[in-house]
């Protein structure tokens, strides 16, 4: 049995959401003191599912946006949701961000680990979201990715090479 963890950011309010193979999803409020519910979901059709929370059916249309935005309308009430997936989480929680202004930007390490992989060169132009390098960390491969669209101004390590948390990996200058 495995379980998916995310995250969802819904109306200023943050939902982590455990998905089960045998327990089904699990939300739990992560501001407030709300107790996890447990919630049945079965897919109905393309973008439709049917919801059992706490013994009430409720339907929901589920539309994908960009990026990992949806669009979901429950009860005629549409809103926008936000998903984060684990790794998300944890680049998050170590303050790692995912925008960027317009000028300098450096990629620092968001926890110790080991360089597996420098997907781009110095000159390089990368777009929003394009990998930048691999780090092992915490037995995981974590794709680090440029926050916003610019130039690989320099690179300050290489493959193999050991870092500590928040070390200078690379910087960039985005564009406006």
């Amino acid at each position: 049995m495995s379980d998916t963890s995310y995250r969802a950011d819904l109306d200023n309010r943050s939902f982590d959401c455990t998905v089960s193979d045998d327990e089904g999803l699990m939300l739990d409020e992560t501001d407030a003191d709300a107790s996890a519910t447990d919630i049945s979901v079965e897919r109905v059709g393309p973008g439709y599912l049917s919801l059992l929370v706490d013994g009430t059916s409720i339907s929901a249309a589920v539309e994908p946006l960009d990026g990992n935005r949806y669009r979901v309308t429950i009860n005629g009430r549409m809103t926008e949701v936000q998903v984060k997936d684990e790794r998300a989480m944890l680049l998050e929680s170590f303050g790692l961000e995912a925008a960027a202004d317009a000028g300098e930007a450096e990629v620092r390490a968001p926890m110790p680990g080991l360089v597996l992989d420098v997907l781009v060169s110095e000159g390089d132009t990368v777009e929003a979201d394009e990998g930048l390098l691999v780090l092992e960390a915490m037995k995981m491969e974590n794709e680090l990715s440029a926050p916003g669209p610019g130039t690989v101004e320099a690179i300050h390590v290489s493959e193999g090479d050991a870092v500590e948390k928040d070390a200078l990996l690379i910087e960039l200058d985005l564009e406006a």
